[in-house]
């Protein structure tokens, strides 16, 4: 392909002169193709740029081939996926996730949960913001418990980090039509922030998809009941998550985050590769989940096309 490339950075954005129709076409940063854009372009690879044009053909190229798009239908091989899955794999290419081998294994312990009825109850709690997905597959979700870190409801259970709950499946009530029954409680952010209250604290449950039992219908099926689940972490921020990747490394993320919290970083921001040098795996992604996990700020970015690195600062979150 032998056509001039033409783009240019904006506010969140880029803008790239299609030589098809003789048009610029901007593409946003919540869109499907910016990240898989962004990395072209600075790889100099036109014919990679110029067919990433077709947002569409981002799921196609991150997943094989086995993800396909027809009008508003989303397809795994061949096969028409929930509007919930779908919505998964996209959060992930949204946030320029390149592997997406969770997405499938999460995709495999869905449809590896014994009770049709409970797999199509579960759209209707995953498809709530922040419910984040770990590289196993599993999902995030929320619980509010005691300032002691046991749950509000009967005061038996400990939710302190690193705990892992599970009872009989048969002991958890499978029937939606009941609201507070047996079994274990995750929330979406909305729904176990309000739990916890001012007076509780607000604890990041990961869980398998497998393990869930019911979505109850009552509170727009803000919470779920499952079979087992395990405390990874604690929101002192009581931030929601972001819907796509969620890492373990908790301890890691903190680190990043004290050493980017600096003055230097606030007034006049700091060059990726300045961040690259203290912490060799640290990426775009990375620095977003430490920021907004551990901070109330948001961090922004900007390419320089001159230093052909890009350049982070924090703003404080408006409220």
């Amino acid at each position: 392909m032998n056509h001039t490339l033409l783009y240019g950075y904006g506010d969140g954005c880029v803008t790239i002169f299609d030589p098809k129709t003789k048009q610029p076409i901007t593409v946003y940063e919540n869109s499907l193709n910016y990240h898989a854009l962004r990395d072209a372009l600075n790889a100099n690879d036109k014919e990679q740029v110029f067919e990433l044009l077709d947002e569409k053909q981002v799921l196609n190229n991150v997943t094989n081939g086995r993800v396909t798009v027809t009008g508003d239908t989303v397809l795994l091989d061949g096969e028409e996926l929930h509007s919930a899955e779908a919505k998964k794999l996209v959060d992930l290419v949204s946030e320029g996730t390149a592997n997406i081998d969770r997405w499938f294994r999460f995709i495999e312990k869905l449809h590896a949960n014994p009770s049709y009825h409970c797999r199509k109850q579960a759209y209707n709690f995953i498809t709530h913001q922040g419910m984040c997905m770990t590289e196993s597959g599993n999902l995030i979700g929320y619980k509010g418990v005691r300032d002691d870190y046991k749950d509000k409801y009967s005061g038996k259970f400990s939710n302190h980090i690193g705990a892992e709950l599970s009872m009989d499946r048969s002991n958890v009530d499978d029937n939606p039509n009941n609201g507070c029954s047996s079994g274990f409680h995750v929330g979406s952010h909305e729904y176990a922030d309000n739990w916890a209250g001012s007076d509780g604290r607000l604890m990041i449950v990961e869980y398998s998809p497998a393990d869930i039992v019911s979505v109850p219908d009552e509170s727009g099926y803000g919470k779920l009941r499952v079979s087992r689940y395990k405390v990874i972490d604690e929101s002192h921020t009581r931030n929601i998550l972001n819907d796509g990747a969620y890492g373990h490394e908790t301890n890691d993320t903190m680190r990043l985050f004290e050493y980017l919290d600096t003055e230097d970083t606030h007034e006049d921001g700091i060059w990726l590769s300045q961040v690259k040098q203290e912490f060799p795996d640290a990426n775009i992604d990375m620095i977003m989940d430490a920021v907004r996990n551990h901070s109330e700020y948001t961090p922004t970015f900007d390419f320089d096309n001159y230093h052909n690195d890009w350049k982070m600062r924090f703003e404080s979150i408006s409220i």
